[in-house]
């Protein structure tokens, strides 16, 4: 984490004591997935506040980009 200032440092530490025990947590890969999603929602609208307007946008884009790779890798194997 060099670089990050000690107010940057502590934010990360908040997040991870925030999402590590809720990744730990997950009982099977859906809830992992859940929580990984509701991570990446809440880091989205964070950027947002921060001035980037269009983290949502780019979030839905690599999960769109995600789902189709998967969708065709499955209608190959058909």
């Amino acid at each position: 984490m060099s670089g990050l200032t000690r107010l940057g440092r502590r934010r990360l530490e908040n997040l991870a004591n925030t999402w590590n025990p809720r990744m730990e947590a997950a009982t099977d890969d859906a809830s992992l997935a859940k929580v990984c999603f509701d991570r990446a929602k809440a880091a989205a609208r964070s950027a947002q506040r921060g001035g980037n307007p269009r983290a949502m946008h780019e979030l839905a884009v690599l999960l769109a980009t995600w789902a189709e790779g998967h969708e065709t890798a499955e209608a190959r194997r058909l």
